[in-house]
């Protein structure tokens, strides 16, 4: 457990970072569609950092990448917040978001090698608990810290990457001999047989979805709230409580073997989300539009869990988590562009909320259309005959098959 402080703390860089950035260019003026590009490059980089990351880590490198990525990400942190300018933000936001990629991509290969076989879903579940709690940390002490100004943020960012390095360098590695939720999946609860390559595309898709939701909301939401007077602490109040939320479910869904491979909770939370954001457009007033943000945490949370156990427990991790984390740098790019030239199209204030339902909608369509597809299997990662001794390899169950839940499940 001790180890998950790492993603929380650098969530914790990344959103302290993007919430002064993006509060401070509504401040000066800049536009939406200047935001959003400033929101929306660094995740072009990220995506197609994390593409190349995933196919070049391994349970033996990852370590080393770890600590490197860690100390840039650092550096570009404070760099962002010192940079004041629209060009040079958009170059400091690249780089920085290429070293996130190659931070988050380490560190799921790394934890992967830590965990013991059959404990992947208790893993998942504190990383996702890890970084929406660091997230939420990092809204609530840039949206505090703000008007402190940049020496209070610089020196925030700072001490918060040190602390991760220490706890890298005293973390008592698993010895590689030993096998691990790398090598080993977990089966499905109740004996199902095993996962097939759909489910990993779920996990795709929900991921993709997650991001195209709330990229926007933590992106350009900020700005509009400046543009209308709104004290900087209480937006950041707000995006803080929906990354716990996220995290606490996210980590309370790891207990819910029944909801994995399942289609009634991506039915519910799906319909539930896009309910709250029509709600929010309709009455699009600060309090209404909090309080849907805070509980669209829900399905958030779920999301991000389901899509990072998808990708671990089947084929090809570390390349699956690369295309996991490829699929957030698009969401998050493809979610804000939509979002702007939607608000362009529906005449009506926050039409931000109206893009995300009706994505939200699309997607839980594109799921139940994967169920028709024929069965196929993904593929097994070879494992060292000397870690085998017996141990299964599990897979993921049928989607097509799936029947739904009764109501133990």
């Amino acid at each position: 457990m001790f180890m998950q402080i790492c993603p929380a703390l650098m969530d914790w860089i990344v959103f302290l970072v993007v919430f002064a950035v993006l509060y401070g260019a509504g401040e000066r003026g800049f536009s939406g569609l200047e935001c959003a590009w400033i929101g929306g490059v660094g995740q072009l980089a990220y995506m197609a950092t994390s593409l190349l990351a995933g196919l070049v880590l391994t349970r033996r490198n990852a370590r080393g990448l770890l600590l490197a990525s860690t100390a840039g990400s650092t550096v570009m942190g404070i760099v962002c917040l010192l940079v004041t300018s629209f060009a040079p933000q958009i170059a400091c936001q690249a780089v920085l978001f290429a070293l996130l990629a190659f931070f988050f991509n380490s560190f799921q290969t790394f934890m992967r090698g830590e965990t013991a076989p059959g404990g992947l879903a208790l893993t998942v579940g504190r990383y996702t608990l890890a970084w929406s709690v660091g997230s939420a940390a990092g809204f609530l002490s840039s949206g505090s810290l703000y008007r402190l100004g940049n020496l209070a943020l610089c020196a925030t960012t700072l001490a918060v990457g040190t602390t991760i390095l220490v706890a890298l360098f005293r973390h008592q590695a698993r010895p590689y001999a030993l096998l691990s939720a790398d090598e080993h999946g977990d089966d499905p609860p109740g004996g199902e047989p095993a996962a097939n390559f759909r489910y990993l595309i779920v996990g795709w898709c929900l991921i993709f979805t997650a991001m195209f939701v709330q990229r926007p909301l933590q992106s350009l939401w900020p700005a509009v709230c400046a543009r209308t007077a709104i004290l900087p602490f209480l937006p950041g109040l707000v995006l803080a409580l929906h990354m716990a939320v996220q995290g606490v479910w996210g980590y309370r869904v790891a207990a819910f073997g029944a909801w994995r491979y399942r289609r009634f909770p991506l039915v519910v939370l799906h319909l539930a989300a896009a309910v709250l954001l029509g709600l929010a457009w309709l009455k699009p007033v600060f309090p209404i539009a909090a309080a849907a943000i805070v509980a669209l945490g829900l399905y958030t949370g779920y999301a991000y869990f389901s899509a990072v156990y998808y990708a671990s427990n089947s084929g090809r991790r570390s390349f699956n988590i690369g295309v996991n984390e490829c699929l957030v740098g698009m969401g998050s790019f493809a979610g804000l562009f939509a979002v702007e030239s939607g608000e362009m199209l529906i005449d009506k204030d926050g039409g931000m909320y109206a893009v995300c339902a009706i994505a939200l909608l699309v997607s839980l369509a594109s799921q139940f259309a994967l169920a028709s597809l024929p069965t196929f299997q993904a593929a097994e990662p070879a494992v060292p005959s000397s870690t085998l001794a017996g141990a299964p390899v599990a897979v993921e169950a049928d989607l097509a098959t799936d029947a739904w839940p009764a109501s133990g499940e």
